[in-house]
């Protein structure tokens, strides 16, 4: 009994390891440095690192938070809703 007890603890850690591995693949991180020119942070254009360019709403909170921190080196992480029901 004790060798099947074994087995099945390990079998039931190694899916929950997996389960954890395929979850980490559901998101998209990077980083990089938020710059924009005074005209474009105006109008809620930024660039973040040589990667992406966020464009925001004018008058956002977002608008204005990255505003703030322009300049500084930021980290963005993209990730599907978790929808509860």
């Amino acid at each position: 009994m004790g060798r099947f007890f074994l087995a099945w603890l390990t079998l039931a850690l190694l899916l929950f390891g997996l389960a954890r591995f395929t979850s980490a693949g559901d998101e998209l991180a990077f980083a990089g440095f938020v710059s924009a020119t005074e005209q474009e942070a105006s109008e809620g254009y930024f660039s973040v690192g040589g990667d992406a360019m966020v464009v925001t709403k004018q008058g956002t909170g977002l608008q204005r938070w990255l505003k703030a921190h322009s300049g500084q080196k930021i980290r963005i992480t993209l990730e599907p809703a978790r929808i509860d029901n």
